[in-house]
């Protein structure tokens, strides 16, 4: 979608800018080649309202769609491609889109609000209400659903948003909430931060093996951008907010008008994150043996569950960790050899991870794999402010090691299979009910 390069003022546009309720929420990780052999470690809480549902589906492959056939989103059809891949997806149940998920061409991917100084766009010029486009969610699930590599996926999402643009509520609760959207798509080889503004604008950055990268809920892309919307650096230049001569930092131009000031570094969740990353990678390197897929796993979980620094959200009444991803994806042709691990519920602490793989052919008898049932036990667990016994966090811990587990297991050792994700779940409710 086209936009006029209209002059605005900076004071102007800042105003509007801050009308919008800003991203309260949201952390999304990566470390690219974190082994020999070049295997990926992805990680993503989804921070939402934490009265909204949050639940894990399955969404199978379709090898062909009929010309003409149309895909309807959260708010509005757009074309369906030819053919859609087989994805697991972690989402608010009220809506298309999802917040983070997994298809079987070994392609992860998480989004996070962001804001700039562009976010008018999103907003009518009539009533100030969004304007029902693609949600950020929406563009992440169809570019798992079509995308075949982290690049192909970073494309569709690319092509998505400027023939169709993003917008509208973002909440079911509340019409007026609308934000722009940062995704991070990764696969077994490299990965790609893609931070949007206003309704079609983008800038994109590429993390390479031996990487790692992490965001948050703010403007990250700084002067090392790979490629740009063609017509942003117009925009800035018009608006005073770059001044046409120096490296465009993305930025700090739609994200702070071209001013320089402390902001621009990394501060918050975001600094925190960037500081377990470097942690990780450096204890990778320090011990005496290469450390194993679940090492790398268990480290990110650490990640995921750090309440002190925001990371994890565990309020009652505001936002928390409406739900949590893990994934592994080994450089391997095989990628049923790649693991996802979900909680299917709130609070990442003491919900437990449980594992999917795509070679799991056991289908639930309900799409959501019982999660919804799952995500309103651990809702009440927390609104009652019930305490669990000792026993039953050991039992809830050993459903966390046995998925665990099977990252050391050889999957030619069959007598060794796992349950499936959905059985995983039901053993997880069937020992909540008896607590």
């Amino acid at each position: 979608m086209a936009t006029s390069l209209r002059m605005l003022s900076t004071s102007t546009s800042i105003q509007h800018h801050l009308a919008i309720p800003p991203p309260r929420s949201c952390d999304t990780f990566v470390f690219v080649g974190a082994t020999s052999s070049s295997g990926t470690l992805f990680g993503k809480n989804s921070d939402r309202p934490s009265d909204e549902n949050h639940e894990v589906i399955r969404i199978p492959s379709c090898a062909h769609y009929d010309k003409g056939d149309y895909v309807e989103c959260t708010f509005i059809s757009i074309p369906q491609a030819q053919e859609t891949l087989d994805c697991i997806l972690s989402k608010p149940c009220w809506m298309w889109g999802c917040e983070m998920g997994a298809n079987s061409f070994g392609v992860v991917g998480g989004n996070e609000a962001v804001s700039t100084l562009l976010a008018d766009e999103l907003l009518s010029p009539d009533d100030g209400s969004p304007t029902k486009r693609l949600l950020g969610m929406d563009l992440l699930r169809l570019s798992l659903e079509r995308g075949k590599s982290s690049k192909h996926a970073l494309d569709i999402c690319i092509e998505l948003l400027e023939e169709f643009g993003q917008g509208g509520p973002c909440c079911k609760e509340d019409s007026d909430w609308t934000y722009e959207n940062s995704f991070l798509f990764a696969d077994a080889k490299e990965a790609y931060v893609l931070e949007t503004a206003g309704i079609s604008h983008w800038a994109w950055e590429r993390i390479n093996a031996g990487e790692y990268r992490n965001i948050s809920n703010g403007i990250s892309i700084r002067s090392n951008w790979g490629a740009l919307s063609k017509d942003i650096q117009s925009i800035c230049k018009e608006n005073g907010w770059w001044d046409g001569n120096a490296k465009f930092d993305w930025k700090r131009a739609v994200g702070a008008g071209g001013r320089a000031h402390s902001n621009l570094e990394a501060c918050g969740r975001e600094a925190s994150g960037k500081i377990h990353l470097e942690a990780l990678a450096a204890k990778s390197k320090t011990l005496q043996s290469p450390p194993n897929a679940r090492w790398y796993v268990e480290q990110m979980a650490l990640i995921l569950r750090d309440e002190d620094s925001g990371i994890c959200f565990r309020d009652l009444t505001g936002f928390c960790s409406t739900g949590s991803q893990i994934s592994w994806l080994p450089k391997s042709s095989n990628v049923d050899d790649h693991s996802h691990f979900f909680t299917a519920a709130s609070d990442p602490i003491l919900a437990k991870y449980k594992r999917f793989t795509f070679a799991d052919t056991i289908r639930s008898e309900k799409d959501d794999h019982d999660s919804n049932e799952l995500w309103n036990i651990w809702r009440s667990i927390a609104q009652q402010k019930l305490r669990l016994t000792g026993d039953t966090l050991d039992m809830l811990s050993s459903i966390e090691n046995d998925a665990l587990a099977e990252l050391d297991i050889q999957r030619k050792n069959t007598q060794n299979k796992s349950l499936s994700f959905a059985d995983t779940v039901r053993k997880e409710i069937d020992l909540l009910q008896k607590k």
